[in-house]
């Protein structure tokens, strides 16, 4: 039997090569990036990522080791991808959002919406001149946005019963709303409200990133897409989920981040993510 020191020794050996392969495997993945550029080919292809785990994972000779290594090539692909997608932002080539940047808000010639819960938050929030109308349910003041009878809804991050935000955030989603301000009257969360808009604006600045998506139903797609916060050393400052299908079960996942939406960073994690998860949406950088 080999002295444990000389096993340690040999495996130190091993992992010596192993990330030789790895940096010269990343450094393919530099010239992946470049035919991509070049070509406009999309950075994800689920196709040949399933192709290349099941070849993995044939080639090994034991079920442990055939689950372990489709597991470790899922991490090295994700790592590759991360790579091209700091590459192509780094050309420019990064997921325009659309939000316009402007330093305040006119109030003066407006029409809000609330719900009876936030009505004095509200008034003290916005001017004498801006009119202010109230509902009785968070569905019925999106209702008169979409009818454009106001131009900004008022209303209350937590929903009153549960605690939970993800309700409240799915009708921002479902009416293609965006979040323009925070908006606190105590440090406590049930007297936090958001100030909302059909318009993509973002205020000067905005250090907050709401964000949705849906992620497919397979074995660590919520973890890989995640991983591209970590990997671009972001903070997470919420998750929530909510059930949007129940045959098949599927849920929409809401995250609020901590950025701006022009830092780098956000823009590689933003590149990733709505590359990767189905109908990611920003649901707004505001502060």
């Amino acid at each position: 039997m080999k002295d444990l020191q000389e096993i340690r020794a040999d495996i130190d050996r091993i992992d010596r090569q192993i990330v030789d392969l790895y940096e010269e495997r990343m450094e393919l993945t530099t010239q992946v990036a470049d035919y991509k550029i070049s070509t406009g080919k999309q950075v994800f292809d689920a196709e040949r990522e399933i192709s290349k785990l099941n070849s993995v994972a044939e080639m090994a000779h034991s079920d442990f080791t055939s689950h372990g290594a489709r597991e470790l090539f899922e991490h090295i692909m994700a790592m590759s991808r991360k790579k091209q997608y700091q590459l192509l932002t780094d050309y420019g080539k990064y997921a325009p959002t659309g939000f316009a940047e402007v330093k305040e808000l006119d109030f003066s010639h407006a029409a809000a919406a609330c719900i009876l819960s936030s009505e004095a938050a509200a008034r003290r929030y916005f001017s004498d001149a801006c009119g202010l109308l109230l509902c009785d349910s968070w569905r019925e003041a999106c209702e008169t946005l979409k009818r454009e009878e106001v131009n900004y809804l008022f209303l209350p991050v937590q929903d009153p019963e549960s605690g939970y935000v993800s309700a409240n955030y799915n009708l921002v989603a479902e009416y293609g709303f965006y979040i323009l301000e925070e908006y606190h009257t105590s440090p406590e969360p049930k007297d936090r409200y958001i100030l909302i808009s059909r318009d993509r604006l973002t205020l000067s600045g905005a250090d907050k990133i709401s964000i949705c998506f849906e992620a497919p139903d397979v074995c660590g797609s919520l973890y890989h897409l995640m991983s591209h916060l970590t990997y671009n050393n972001l903070n997470m400052n919420r998750i929530e989920s909510i059930v949007i299908s129940r045959d098949p079960l599927d849920y929409r996942f809401f995250m609020d981040l901590s950025g701006n939406l022009n830092d780098s960073a956000i823009k590689n994690a933003v590149l990733g993510m709505s590359g990767e998860a189905r109908n990611f949406k920003i649901l707004g950088n505001y502060r």
